[in-house]
């Protein structure tokens, strides 16, 4: 690896990178928000557990979800209390793992997560996993991704590893913007595992006019946790039902939104 996997540098980046790209990254994330919210047409209890730069956070707010965010990354916590005052939302914001959601009782109905397929680790996975079951009251769900129930065979996650591999270009410069004086420009070098896909980010940073220096951070990306590998942990930690729901985005692709259910009594863990 170039540089251990640094949320505070990725979210400070991306937040520059924000500031340069008129790209609205909040419209093309919004159909799984919004499609969510027409399985619950209610106002259910939802923790947005990935809160990033708060643009699920502000979406499933605005879908009209009664919203709780949480991020461990003070960048991210900051850079998602802006996008909610920006929109006129009042939204809390907690520092929080995974692993302890459930710290305060059960009080959502939904917990969004769209990167628990990201945890490398089985330990680390159940812990997460566990805490956000703990977290939910009787019959609330988890939401989650990659993991798609109609494809349950062991080969699921490599079919699509495969596929990223053979499209994915071995080096590219993914952006480059300059503003205020400051002028950084992001080169991504991939490098493969068996299941998985390291991306390092290399960051070229040049402030008022002085020499360059470099940042780097490498994030990963985890295929071996498609619906044959995670189900088992699942139901193992305590959820009773796994659903997978299939929508279609603002383009016309097909995508797969699944849901973890918590049983709704003692009785119902055993169903």
């Amino acid at each position: 690896m170039l540089g251990a996997l640094d949320w505070d540098r990725y979210w400070r980046f991306e937040r520059f990178r924000r500031r340069c790209d008129p790209l609205d990254f909040r419209r093309w994330k919004r159909d799984s928000q919004r499609a969510l919210k027409g399985l619950y047409p209610g106002r259910p209890r939802l923790c947005d557990a990935t809160a990033g730069l708060g643009d699920h956070t502000v979406n499933l707010a605005e879908e009209g979800f009664e919203v709780e965010a949480c991020d461990t990354s003070p960048v991210a916590r900051e850079a998602t209390r802006a996008a909610l005052a920006e929109a006129g939302l009042d939204v809390p914001v907690h520092d929080v793992e995974w692993a302890r959601l459930g710290e305060g009782g059960p009080r959502y109905d939904l917990v969004f997560n769209d990167a628990v397929h990201w945890v490398y680790d089985e330990a680390p996975l159940r812990a997460a996993l566990t805490g956000m079951l703990a977290a939910l009251r009787p019959g609330g769900a988890l939401v989650y991704f990659f993991a798609d129930a109609s494809e349950p065979d062991a080969d699921a996650g490599r079919r699509i590893l495969e596929w990223d591999a053979a499209h994915l270009e071995p080096a590219r410069i993914a952006w480059e913007h300059e503003r205020d004086g400051t002028r950084v420009g992001l080169t991504l070098v991939a490098s493969r595992g068996d299941d998985f896909i390291d991306e390092h980010h290399l960051y070229h940073v040049r402030e008022g006019g002085g020499p360059t220096r470099l940042e780097t951070l490498t994030m990963r990306r985890v295929y071996r946790w498609d619906h044959f590998h995670l189900a088992p942990i699942l139901t193992d930690v305590g959820f009773v039902e796994l659903r997978t729901d299939h929508f279609d985005n603002v383009k016309g692709h097909r995508f797969a939104m699944n849901r973890a259910f918590k049983p709704r009594s003692a009785r119902g863990r055993s169903s």
